[in-house]
């Protein structure tokens, strides 16, 4: 180890974190070439010697791992060098230092897991999230099998867990990833989290496994949700979470489509990084959990956001072919039928991921596309009209419509406040950096000025 380096890594400033060369290898879940990136992106350029002992290895190994083109899968020798280099939980794909030893398998199963999460969790608290009507239902008197009183009886009196009250809880869940397509994320986490200890306290008392087994898929389906709210509110450390727990979920019960919309929906916290890349690689493993026919709805959806994504690169090819299967996909899908989460990907869905491919590889069709698309939409799915109107002002600015761009962008502001949509707040910021050269008093200042003044609101 040289003279004048510590014995222990330096705790870091959060924007060193923040760099793309630090995230990427960690978001394609290559530890060796984190650690090169790692070396490197410090001044002075940390030496391969007093990284290896940071990490309490030789040189030698240090620099195969550094080189090897495989990843290690190691979790323990993971766990132990990522709180050496003092690496932040939110950007670890593994357990977190914090969090205690991981394990690739759990020694409990899912529904253990999810019980556990309700150790703080008052149960009188729980019964709150059963909603008004189970109140008044025992208010009233009515029959003590009710479904809302034999709810209450599995969370405060130890009640079997019975197919009705499974049934109940898959249907409010249905109706939290409905609610979401229109509703702020504000508005709806708190009530999702007490819904999801509501199901923790279930698993406790579900004595058939048919009843465990819907709970587990029930709870992972919350847990995707409650990460996507995270997300679309800023707080990236805990959607992170959430959707590791989910892919846990998701592994231990052999439920493949779940872990496709984990890795979803964690590829747009990578897109919304610019990290391009690893959000392509997260979406090509989501794709590999829905192989052949499988969940044609997850599969459409998975494929139209590597369209996506692709497009930022300018790959015109493999983005074309990406849509082709999407469409294809899309013929066989039953998105309201299919799993909760596909509730929101219609044909005017698909469409709005067909407008993004478009405009990222700025193919002259986009202008028709998006025309067509905002036209179709009902004003009842606030957040695809947000992105819609987002997209459209944006196409104007680049043809140089600045006249339609601003009778369109009060709207694209005032619904992606509203609605709190991560993705249309994206896509207006990135429109307002697009137009940072333009001249003051100019019609394209004018855009870039009340963008960055009305998301301010």
């Amino acid at each position: 180890m040289s003279d004048d380096v510590t014995a222990v890594a330096p705790d870091l400033p959060a924007d060193f974190w923040e760099q793309s060369d630090i995230r990427s290898p960690l978001l394609s879940q290559h530890f060796g070439r984190f650690l090169r990136a790692y070396r490197s992106a410090q001044s002075p350029k940390v030496k391969q010697a007093d990284l290896a002992a940071w990490l309490g290895i030789t040189q030698g190994q240090l620099s195969k791992l550094e080189r090897s083109p495989a990843a290690i899968h190691d979790l323990v020798k993971l766990q132990k060098w990522a709180e050496a280099l003092r690496v932040p939980a939110d950007l670890l794909w593994f357990s977190g230092p914090q969090e205690g030893p991981a394990r690739l398998t759990a020694s409990v199963g899912p529904a253990e897991g999810a019980a556990q999460e309700l150790s703080d969790v008052p149960r009188r608290d729980l019964l709150k999230s059963a909603g008004a009507l189970a109140v008044s239902a025992a208010s009233a008197g009515l029959l003590a099998n009710a479904p809302w009183q034999r709810l209450m009886d599995s969370v405060e009196k130890d009640r079997p867990v019975d197919m009705a009250t499974v049934q109940l809880m898959q249907d409010r869940t249905a109706d939290f990833h409905d609610n979401e397509h229109t509703a702020p994320a504000r508005q709806l986490l708190e009530g999702l989290l007490r819904h999801r200890a509501v199901i923790s306290a279930l698993l406790a008392n579900a004595r058939t496994d048919a009843a465990r087994n819907e709970l587990v898929r029930t709870f992972g389906e919350t847990e995707a949700l409650v990460g996507w709210l995270h997300f679309d509110l800023g707080n990236s450390s805990e959607a992170v979470q959430s959707w590791r727990k989910t892919l846990k979920i998701a592994k231990d019960s052999g439920d493949g489509p779940l872990a496709a919309c984990a890795l979803s929906y964690w590829s747009y916290l990578a897109s919304s990084r610019n990290d391009t890349i690893p959000a392509i690689r997260l979406l090509q493993q989501a794709e590999s959990y829905v192989p052949g026919n499988t969940a044609p709805a997850t599969r459409s959806w998975v494929a139209a956001r590597e369209a996506e994504e692709l497009s930022r690169l300018g790959n015109e090819t493999e983005a074309m072919r990406a849509l082709e299967r999407a469409f294809t996909a899309f013929d066989f899908a039953h998105p309201r039928t299919e799993r909760h989460w596909t509730t929101f990907f219609t044909a005017n869905r698909l469409g709005s991921l067909t407008v993004s491919t478009y405009m990222g590889l700025r193919h002259k069709d986009a202008p028709a596309i998006a025309d067509s698309l905002l036209a179709s939409l009902p004003p009842t799915v606030r957040k695809q009209r947000a992105l819609a109107l987002a997209d459209l002002t944006t196409l104007c600015v680049r043809a140089n419509d600045y006249e339609r761009a601003r009778s369109l962008v009060d709207g694209a502001i005032d619904s992606t406040i509203r609605t709190e949509s991560s993705l249309s707040r994206q896509r207006l910021l990135t429109l307002s950096s697009e137009l940072a050269s333009a001249d003051v008093g100019s019609p394209g200042n004018y855009i870039r000025e009340s963008i960055r003044s009305g998301l301010r609101r």
